[in-house]
């Protein structure tokens, strides 16, 4: 590239690099993070208090977690819903993970989550107006600082 062409394109990728920091990050569901119980967790985020429990979703976590700043868990399922949500039930904020699915996918999904202390972890799948769920106890034996 040329000094000349370098020098005119200059500013305009600094804009860019200044502008597209705001524009990449998402939007803040201030509504679903917030220090609520359970249940108003699974109220304002889903709209309904009201579960269907199924066997169509599999959380995947180890009984006894050693370190509470990182559990591995792995959420599946057969349903082919629009949402998926997992809930930590005695978490500060209980929503954890939120994921849009599209075109009927089937979700599975692995990540290391935080959890506050032992508890019960909620997968739920949404399909349609149906929220459905599966829980699955992790016992937290050393908590993260």
């Amino acid at each position: 590239m040329k000094r000349r062409a370098f020098l005119e394109r200059t500013p305009l990728v600094a804009a860019l690099a200044v502008l597209t920091p705001s524009m990449l990050m998402a939007a803040w569901n201030e509504k679903d993070f917030q220090k609520v119980p359970l249940e108003n967790a699974f109220q304002n985020v889903l709209g309904t208090k009201e579960l269907v429990k199924t066997d169509k979703i599999t959380i995947a976590a180890p009984p006894v977690a050693a370190d509470s700043s990182a559990v591995p868990v792995e959420v599946s399922s057969s349903i082919k819903g629009d949402h998926l949500y997992l809930f930590v039930e005695k978490n500060l904020t209980p929503l954890v993970f939120s994921c849009a699915l599209h075109a009927g996918a089937l979700p599975s999904v692995a990540l290391n989550i935080k959890m506050k202390e032992s508890s019960l972890l909620y997968g739920v799948v949404r399909e349609g107006g149906k929220c459905y769920v599966a829980s699955v106890h992790v016992d937290v034996s050393a908590q993260a600082c």
